[in-house]
């Protein structure tokens, strides 16, 4: 229900100033995009037009992190422990907890919109953080809402980081986009005596294994959170967009520090609902995530 501007917003629905937007667009009857020519003319060719711009935000409160120790077999025991791990030394996890409420938040503030005007998905889709202060961070989803050129509506709408052009490509290949998945996982590592002697100033060129072991645990543990998502989302496939890390230290106490690392991975789900004949691009590459439907009409 649209929040009353003589009322205090109370976090439920959209916000005023989104619901203010979506009435000017209405009365201008002016499609906003944020298409590019080509991607215009290629969504054109597949049967969809822009309807308007559509975006979400929340700014997320990321106080309490949760267990933040590295240090926990012992001086020369290490090991990383990701968000995700079911015991009570599972760093992080109330942190990524909050970051999955924030990217949920906006996505689904920006699907929203999308349904307010009429539309069947949002294209281009652009995922975006910004640091407000050091406990503060906006979360941002924005792209183009679209609708196809046919009396059949979408029961509700989709969300693809893809361009137009490459949506044209997807849809030519027998794949139709059913959401955006996000998986996130950070981890921490004590900086152990083998660590510490591998990152001295005197040491000759050598690979620091506790740091290859923290940074491939959280990736591979992103990757696990991501795929979960994705079979949420009914997909039989995904299309990865995007894979980032960031690594820093803290020193936690006298000659104690801990390294933190953070991955993201992000990517459009995908399901099958023909097999043309021929793929008519080689451009696209389609990780599968299981069996695919035999039998695609």
């Amino acid at each position: 229900m649209p929040a009353s501007d003589d009322l205090p917003w109370d976090g439920r629905g959209l916000p005023p100033a989104a619901n203010e937007r979506l009435r000017r667009a209405a009365a201008s009857g002016v499609a906003g995009s944020l298409l590019s020519v080509p991607d215009a003319a290629a969504l054109a060719a597949v049967g969809f037009e822009p309807v308007g711009e559509a975006m979400g935000c929340i700014v997320q409160h990321l106080g309490w992190r949760g267990y933040g120790c590295g240090y926990v077999y012992g001086w020369n025991d290490a090991r990383t422990v990701t968000s995700s791990t079911t015991n009570r030394w599972a760093g992080f996890a109330p942190y990524v907890k909050a970051l999955n409420h924030a990217w949920d938040t906006a996505l689904g503030r920006m699907l929203a919109e999308a349904s307010a005007l009429g539309a069947d998905g949002v294209v281009g889709v652009r995922l975006a953080t910004t640091s407000l202060d050091a406990a503060n961070r906006e979360f941002l989803a924005l792209g183009t809402a679209v609708r196809g050129r046919t009396p059949t509506r979408a029961r509700q709408p989709f969300a693809t980081e893809l361009s137009g052009a490459d949506l044209g490509k997807l849809l030519h290949a027998g794949w139709v986009p059913s959401g955006i998945a996000i998986g996130v996982s950070v981890g921490v590592r004590h900086d152990d005596y083998r660590t510490r002697r591998q990152t001295m100033r005197w040491q000759a060129n050598t690979e620091v294994d506790g740091y290859t072991e923290l940074v491939t645990s959280v990736r591979r543990d992103a990757r696990r959170q991501f795929e979960r998502r994705v079979r949420a989302l009914g997909g039989e496939a995904v299309l990865v967009s995007r894979m980032d890390l960031q690594v820093w230290a803290n020193e936690v106490g006298e000659d104690h520090q801990d390294h933190y690392a953070e991955a993201l991975v992000t990517g459009t789900t995908a399901t099958g609902f023909h097999t043309p004949a021929s793929t008519p691009t080689s451009t696209l590459t389609i990780l599968p995530l299981g069996r695919a439907k035999e039998n695609r009409r």
